[in-house]
């Protein structure tokens, strides 16, 4: 069990570390305005307006999620594994 002396240090390096972190903190904020300036580029920005998924479905269609290939698919995915092997192979030519 740690005594009052130990917890007292123990605090004023929890403060250092605090300190060191806020001046780090600024260096960085004051390097990041210097680079890109003083307006951010999230400000006022709202990340659940964002580039949603149902959006993200309806701009691009992964071509192999298409309708017509799922017959191809379940073959594909119930044949044997040297078969799909073969496939694969053929298809890295």
């Amino acid at each position: 069990m740690p005594d009052a002396e130990e917890i007292a240090r123990r605090e004023r390096a929890i403060q250092q570390l605090v300190k060191k972190d806020a001046e780090l903190g600024a260096i960085a904020e004051a390097r990041v305005t210097a680079k890109y300036g003083a307006a951010s580029s999230l400000d006022g920005y709202d990340f659940s307006d964002s580039f949603d998924k149902s959006e993200q479905a309806t701009r691009s269609i992964d071509w192999v999620h298409q309708p017509w290939l799922r017959p191809i698919r379940f073959v594909y995915r119930n044949s044997p594994k040297s078969l799909r092997f073969i496939v694969k192979r053929l298809a890295r030519k």
